[in-house]
């Protein structure tokens, strides 16, 4: 790999899992999508060394793209014991809450992230929130929600994180505009069909709510 300079650049946990280090190996596992496998690889090596915060880290990620997310989420638990304020493990945390239907949970994770550092709007989620059978409702102030153009530079004033997740519960609480500010931001960054569709039920939300 160049570093621009026509130099090459060492890849770091390419080297460490090279040389055989388990957690650069579950990192680069984990990295290629290979998500069972880094969970054996962090399995065996936690047990052995269970000081390994950013291994445990490593693992709980690995748990949560497996779809092991009960477990992921004591992992989580026991890395933000040790690092209250780590903000991947806040994120992943809020994301299962949400997947859970724990709304409030999962907007005070996100809470203790603007916390910490106000300027993290660049975390996203890629969580999809299967289809509720109760209904759940987040009290939020209407009067923010208008049926006039808002700028965007207003409407990215008010939201205080871009994430897949945000977007989504701004749409089912019934705020399409803030949804689409969210959607488009990230669309622009993501060339992911997904968030175009949401950004284009955002926008019929609005045209019907404004019809």
């Amino acid at each position: 790999m160049s570093d621009g300079t026509g130099e090459k650049r060492v890849d770091t946990t390419e080297q460490l899992a090279a040389d055989g280090y388990w957690p650069a190996r579950a990192a680069k596992a984990l990295r290629e999508g290979r998500f069972s496998r880094a969970v054996e690889i962090c399995r065996p090596g936690l047990e052995a060394d269970p000081a390994l915060i950013s291994a445990r880290l490593i693992y709980a990620q690995a748990l949560f793209h497996a779809g092991q997310t009960e477990t992921a989420a004591e992992e989580l638990h026991r890395v933000l014991i040790r690092d209250p304020d780590n903000q991947v493990a806040l994120k992943y945390l809020a994301d299962i809450k949400f997947l859970e239907g724990d709304e409030f949970g999962a907007m005070a994770c996100y809470g203790h992230i603007l916390e910490t550092d106000p300027g993290c709007g660049g975390l996203k989620a890629v969580v999809r929130k299967p289809p509720a059978e109760t209904t759940r409702t987040i009290t939020l102030r209407r009067e923010s929600e208008k049926t006039t153009t808002v700028r965007s530079s207003e409407s990215l004033r008010r939201i205080p994180l871009f994430t897949e997740t945000m977007g989504d519960l701004y749409l089912k609480q019934g705020y399409p505009r803030l949804a689409a500010e969210v959607f488009r931001t990230l669309s622009e960054k993501n060339e992911i069909p997904r968030l175009a569709e949401k950004l284009a039920q955002a926008t019929e939300s609005i045209k019907q709510k404004e019809g």
